[in-house]
């Protein structure tokens, strides 16, 4: 994207909350302003190091027109759009734009804050939001570190850098844009009071943004947020079952050194290129790096567990700039939040959603949960409503695997765009207005997307989901037991017969009346050798040759008259090493099944979400499953079928 270089604008000095007044507040209710400082810098000033900009040296002029302001009455006709460049905690750059309400600006009313961000690999936006506009909000958009131009290295979310930075941008806006809006939150103590009225938005990266500045910002300021398509535990979503999702992380690479370096930044932080270069080389990362990575999530603060770090001497980044983790894992302030996500995403699955939609639903605030038929897909589709603005996704086209997953549907759920109800959302909890019919019942009901056009809503109360580390249960339960009647390849023996269908394990076939699944599976698996071991030698480490085999597991569904199987939602979830009856949380889905539709547990030796992730051990080519699968069956019947005949008629052709 283009960047506008007219009417630059660094706006310079620290930022505080103190000296607020005490009566209720609304626009222009700062009573000084201090503009000496601002100034205008050249394109061609861009090497210019942050305190040399925050302090105005070198070839800068005065601002032709300061910011908006109602105290001094300048620059009220509203409408404009320009950047701010602030220095950083860290000695860089943040870049973010400020684009104005049109219309005016209201100063007896004022203006709610909304904060905007970008995917990974992307940059702010400099036009756009123009409902958001029209509706009077101010809307910032950020330049991420090490994106665009908010220099320094990626650190994807780290507390004590994007963080700050973060903290930091908040402060600007409420100690330079006189005309936000504020007001008194009874639930916060008189210093935090009155408070700026602040939402969020942003898909991926955009969405880490708001969960990270919600949990870490002393002021409390966020009051309503939509993050979209983005993660609960980034070591759930980089390394589900301990292997390594090597084909979305060929992207993350790709994406973020791209859309870094190609704006002269520096790219993923050392740490995060050695951590990654590990995985590659041993097939399973450093533990330091899941601690890493387990640091950057939200369920940082839902777990509330401290990091114990374990022994980084196998990283030399961490042990020449080691992370010093002192931020607590303090829980979440409550808010309100629409969560969506996509129920195809392959990076970030419904699991994450539901994960973040308890932890912040126990908090105390309004939280629901929409999902829709985009996200995280490869080969990269965008949405046309993803983003209120000009976008474009800086990943797309990078990498296309063939067989990877099915193309993008729809982003909505049912009949409601997410890009309306995040909107209409916004406009709801920031500026009081009603809520549109169509968010009836999504307090205590969860809008599952099964397809594009259609939906289901599933009561909070029973929906079905596993509590971490269980099996799922419920009235929506049915289990299943399933055997694998030959052999399983694993490893090289799967990587060489990688265009073989994998094993079906029937499940069962749907009534006359068809049926819904939807929700999180489960399955209690045992994964053995062909000499019947469960488990490793007592003494072996767990990756050791002889026991680390690598399988993968998913639902898969054909219809009547068909021969091959699909993936539903084209999700799959790995299974590491020899089990006993292990409990393994499949991935969340949500599926429409016509009358006679079979369904089965597929397990591959080798799948293209995971090309490079497949088991190097050569002493297991072969593995037995077996155990029992538990399905959330919300409409309908699922007969059971015959076993052996059945088993084997069933293992026919699959479609990827």
């Amino acid at each position: 994207m283009t960047l506008v270089t007219a009417g630059l604008l660094v706006a310079c000095g620290t930022s505080s909350n103190d000296g607020a007044p005490e009566s209720p507040a609304v626009a222009g209710d700062r009573t000084t302003r201090d503009d000496s400082q601002a100034c205008e810098r050249r394109p061609e000033d861009r090497e210019t190091g942050p305190d040399e900009a925050a302090g105005c040296d070198g070839d800068t002029t005065p601002l032709p027109q300061p910011p908006a302001s109602c105290i001094a009455g300048e620059a009220l006709d509203g409408g404009r759009s320009y950047p701010v460049y602030l220095p950083s905690d860290s000695g860089e750059t943040i870049a973010f734009q400020v684009l104005e309400p049109v219309g005016g600006i209201d100063c007896s009313k004022g203006h709610p804050l909304v904060l905007h961000g970008h995917g990974f690999g992307g940059s702010r936006s400099e036009s756009g939001f123009d409902e958001y506009r029209a509706a009077g909000f101010t809307v910032l958009s950020i330049d991420q570190r090490g994106f665009g131009e908010s220099t320094g290295t990626v650190r994807v979310m780290d507390p004590e850098f994007e963080g700050r930075d973060l903290i930091r941008i908040l402060d600007w806006a409420e100690d330079n844009l006189d005309y936000l809006q504020k007001r008194h939150e009874p639930d916060l103590p008189a210093t935090l009071n009155p408070n700026l009225v602040v939402g969020a938005i942003g898909g991926s990266y955009g969405g880490g943004f708001q969960l990270l500045l919600h949990g870490q910002d002393p002021g409390q300021r966020m009051d309503a947020m939509v993050p979209d398509i983005t993660w609960h535990d980034l070591r759930y979503s980089l390394n589900p079952g301990n292997v390594i999702k090597t084909g979305w992380d060929l992207v993350l690479v790709a994406g973020g050194e791209s859309g870094s370096v190609s704006n002269q930044n520096s790219g993923l932080d050392p740490i995060i290129r050695e951590i990654l270069a590990q995985g590659a080389a041993l097939n399973r990362f450093p533990e330091a790096g899941l601690d890493f990575f387990y640091y950057h999530s939200p369920a940082y603060r839902c777990s509330g567990a401290p990091i114990e770090p374990a022994e980084p001497g196998d990283l030399l980044n961490y042990l020449a700039s080691p992370p010093a983790y002192d931020v607590p894992p303090t829980a979440y302030p409550a808010v309100d939040v629409l969560l969506t996500q996509g129920m195809t995403d392959t990076l970030f699955n419904f699991n994450e959603a539901w994960r973040n939609y308890e932890c912040l639903r126990e908090r105390g605030g309004d939280v629901r949960l929409m999902t829709h038929q985009s996200g995280h897909i490869l080969p990269l589709e965008v949405p046309d409503a993803l983003q209120p603005s000009t976008y474009v996704d800086p990943l797309a086209g990078l990498l296309e695997i063939p067989g990877f997953q099915g193309p993008a549907g729809a982003f909505a759920c049912g009949n409601v765009p997410i890009a309306r109800a995040t909107f209409d959302w916004l406009r709801h909890k920031l500026q009081k207005a009603p809520l549109p019919a169509y968010f009836d019942g999504s307090d205590s009901q969860v809008c599952l997307s099964t397809a594009t056009g259609t939906s289901v809503q599933v009561a909070v109360a029973d929906f079905p989901a596993p509590e971490p580390g269980g099996v799922l249960e419920g009235p929506f339960v049915v289990e299943r037991l399933v055997a694998s009647t030959t052999p399983v390849p694993s490893g090289y023996e799967a990587v060489a017969a990688a265009t073989i269908p994998p094993v079906a394990l029937p499940l069962g076939q749907t009534g006359a009346e068809g049926a819904i699944i939807g929700g999180i599976p489960t399955a209690i698996l045992t994964v053995s050798d062909l000499l019947g071991r469960t488990a490793c030698e007592e003494g072996l480490p767990a990756y050791s040759p002889g026991c680390d085999p690598i399988i993968f597991v998913g639902l898969g569904k054909r219809g009547v008259g068909e021969s091959g199987w699909s993936l539903v939602d084209d999700q799959v979830k790995p299974v590491r090493g020899l089990q006993q009856q292990a409990a393994v949380e499949l991935v969340g889905i949500a599926e429409e099944l016509a009358a006679g539709d079979e369904l089965a547990l597929l397990v591959y030796g080798f799948h293209p979400q995971y090309p490079a992730s497949w088991s190097r051990d050569a002493l297991v080519p072969l593995v037995n499953v077996s155990g029992s699968v538990q399905l959330p069956l919300l409409q309908g019947s699922l007969a059971s079928l015959d076993s052996v005949e059945s088993m084997e008629a069933i293992e026919s052709t699959v479609e990827f």
